[in-house]
């Protein structure tokens, strides 16, 4: 927590930031995305790139990153550390300056994900207590930082959450209990009660859940999308046995108490060798992309007839996100590529591969 001093100087700096729609010259048509990436084991940076793969601005971090926050209208982007995280680091692109770091309070950690209201005058952080192992969601006022509500997440390791609407969160409750000095251990592989939340950011009431079957009970929910129709995809991380026949993908809605689990053909459901990376719902909100960068691949379903569209190999490819063109995805590897793919007209194009960068997990489209 900072200062009354420090924050009065603080909102100063904040409020002079200006809009992205200033930061991006009038005449560009270019989408921006930010991401954080590695040169090294030991070298970290997060970038701003366009749509042909140009990194146009890029900030170095003390460690490495997981995912990016956007604020809405100011050219500020936050850096969330990876599990267990213990900051987040906020950048004013039009300066080249980190102007704000948020830490958590004492006994919790973050997740790697994060997000703004979209006001921009909320924060809203999925927390871990290890002491007790409860997932907490935090939600902060921006840019001071302070803490306004504390709710319970329903569930333990809440990984990632979305809007489903400005008063609804939902949240990918993994299930896996860790602690920090335990490293990245699992704690309860036998008793772990993965679920998918509707959460009430008004009052902190669970609106509704939804759980596997009890033998499915290590089929740990990690990432998530909402599209326009409220439909939420939820991609899936299994701790069980690398050959059981487990579903990695699934459905949900606010109003049904069961999950709806997607097909997947068996051969494309072994090369995903249990483990889901990002999950993406194109523009239209017609198309699921899910992302497994052990299986060096993205699979592609259609949500109203709910069938398998088919797959785009891509070596260590986890990062994905909708362009402004219906059924297309910018992907990004561990590799050094982006590429774009569009699986309803079978259409991939290469944009760029950087030669020693490593894009790391998820990357966001800035809006402008």
């Amino acid at each position: 927590m900072i200062s009354r001093r420090s924050f009065l100087a603080l909102g100063g700096v904040i409020a002079t930031v200006p809009s992205w729609a200033t930061v991006i010259p009038n005449n560009s048509k270019s989408k921006l995305y930010a991401s954080a990436y590695s040169l090294s084991k030991q070298e970290h940076f997060f970038g701003v790139f366009d749509d042909e793969g140009e990194i146009l601005w890029s900030a170095p971090l003390s460690q490495r990153a997981h995912a990016p926050i956007i604020h809405p209208s100011q050219s500020i982007i936050g850096i969330v550390a990876r599990r267990p995280g213990f900051f987040i680091d906020f950048f004013d692109v039009s300066s080249h300056q980190k102007i704000q770091r948020i830490e958590p309070t004492q006994d919790h950690h973050f997740y790697g994900h994060a997000l703004f209201t979209s006001d921009g005058k909320r924060l809203i952080t999925q927390e871990n207590h290890y002491p007790t192992g409860q997932g907490k969601i935090f939600i902060r006022e921006w840019p001071s930082g302070n803490i306004l509500n504390i709710f319970n997440s329903n569930g333990i390791g809440p990984h990632e959450s979305v809007f489903l609407s400005d008063k609804v969160l939902v949240i990918a409750n993994g299930g896996l209990m860790t602690r920090p000095d335990e490293d990245r251990e699992i704690l309860n592989l036998d008793t772990m009660q993965p679920n998918v939340t509707y959460l009430s950011l008004e009052n902190g009431k669970v609106l509704n859940h939804a759980s596997h079957e009890d033998e499915l009970h290590q089929l740990s929910i990690r990432h998530l999308d909402v599209n326009q129709q409220g439909v939420v995809a939820l991609g899936f991380q299994y701790q069980g046995e690398i050959w059981d026949q487990v579903p990695l993908v699934a459905l949900s809605r606010i109003d049904n108490p069961v999950m709806e689990y997607l097909p997947i053909p068996e051969n494309v459901r072994m090369r995903f060798k249990q483990y889901c990376g990002s999950v993406c719902f194109d523009k239209s909100g017609e198309v699921l992309a899910i992302s497994t960068p052990r299986g060096g691949l993205v699979a592609y379903w259609h949500i109203a007839s709910k069938t398998f569209l088919g797959i785009e190999n891509c070596r260590d490819v986890c990062g994905l996100a909708a362009t402004n063109n219906s059924h297309e995805f910018l992907l990004t590897s561990g590799t050094g590529v982006q590429m774009k793919n569009n699986p309803i007209q079978d259409v991939t194009k290469m944009i760029k591969k950087h030669p020693g960068i490593h894009w790391d997990n998820h990357f966001q489209q800035i809006n402008t």
